[in-house]
């Protein structure tokens, strides 16, 4: 589904709508519009060489530029640019000075726009020769010989990343390992009486961490076990954070450590006790999952740009 306020740039500059995303020419060159839940991007495609990457870089990280633009992040590579907007209630607004201003600054710097077919890096003589291609979610004019081209590369791509070796075992057994070390941050803030979604967002990385460094690969499982080791992470600290909080009440009476999982345990057959720690539970679970929901997108993400991906257009 595309958002309202996207389609409203897209409108204002005679741009298609298709696959998702809003596309055409702008100002010379060939845009691409996208929105998200938390974050929108705009992108323009083009040939860039180094030194005009470099220059696009330097202007986009330009204070001023940013204080005007509001952009939040960008990417430059040879074939493209985007930048990211954060959603707020000016959106629309941000996106469109940028889309108006850009292709200018493109010029500027050197950079070549459409016309120039970004696959094989020749001249199109004529758009009845060419195809606008999605490539990564960014539209390119290329040749309809080169979208043949990139499309067999990308069904190869595509199958050697669905075969290879993905790791999974170590990968699952990093994530939890990480979601450990975070549930114990959890279990502290848990037991001085807070909820933080900041915690999540520690849980989530750190399970991210550990799947990475013990050999786990990008792949369509990956987002699963981060979020499933993100709610052990929180179930765990929880846990913990219970099991502290009745040996320090405990410890006066003569109990040891090693009582106190007993103790817990035969606590939970209390229906008051057993309703408090599922509601606890519940709202840890909710509060980690919002401050780790980046991360999970940002996963799903990786996964779809692990390999290229290409849509013809038109």
């Amino acid at each position: 589904m595309v958002q309202k306020f996207i389609k409203n740039i897209a409108n204002e500059n005679a741009m298609k709508i298709s696959k998702n995303v809003a596309y055409g020419n702008v100002g010379g060159y060939m845009a691409t519009l996208k929105g998200g839940y938390e974050t929108s991007t705009i992108s323009f495609s083009g040939a860039f060489t180094d030194e005009c990457a470099n220059k696009i870089s330097a202007v986009l990280s330009d204070k001023e530029f940013i204080k005007e633009h509001h952009v939040m992040k960008f990417r430059v590579l040879r074939e493209s640019v985007t930048a990211e907007f954060q959603n707020t209630f000016n959106t629309e607004k941000k996106m469109k000075g940028f889309i108006k201003a850009f292709p200018e600054v493109l010029k500027e710097n050197g950079v070549i726009g459409d016309g120039f077919c970004t696959a094989c890096g020749n001249t199109i003589e004529s758009e009845a020769d060419s195809n606008i291609v999605l490539i990564n979610g960014i539209a390119h004019r290329v040749h309809k010989g080169c979208t043949s081209s990139l499309n067999e590369r990308a069904d190869i791509e595509q199958a050697k990343h669905e075969t290879e070796e993905k790791n999974l075992g170590k990968g699952i057994l990093g994530a939890f390992l990480g979601s450990i070390l975070g549930g114990v941050a959890w279990a502290i803030v848990y037991y001085i009486g807070y909820f933080a979604s900041i915690v999540g967002l520690l849980i989530g990385f750190l399970a991210t961490k550990g799947y990475e460094k013990l050999g786990g690969k990008v792949c369509k499982a990956k987002m699963p076990i981060i979020l499933i080791a993100t709610v052990f992470g929180a179930i765990f600290g929880q846990v913990v954070g219970d099991i502290a909080a009745i040996y320090v009440m405990m410890a006066p009476e003569g109990y040891y450590l090693m009582d106190i999982p007993y103790l817990y345990m035969y606590a939970l057959g209390d229906s008051e006790f057993m309703t408090t720690v599922l509601g606890n539970l519940a709202i840890g679970i909710i509060f980690a999952l919002g401050g780790a929901i980046g991360i999970l997108r940002k996963t799903s993400k990786e996964n779809k740009d692990a390999a290229l991906r290409t849509e013809v257009l038109e």
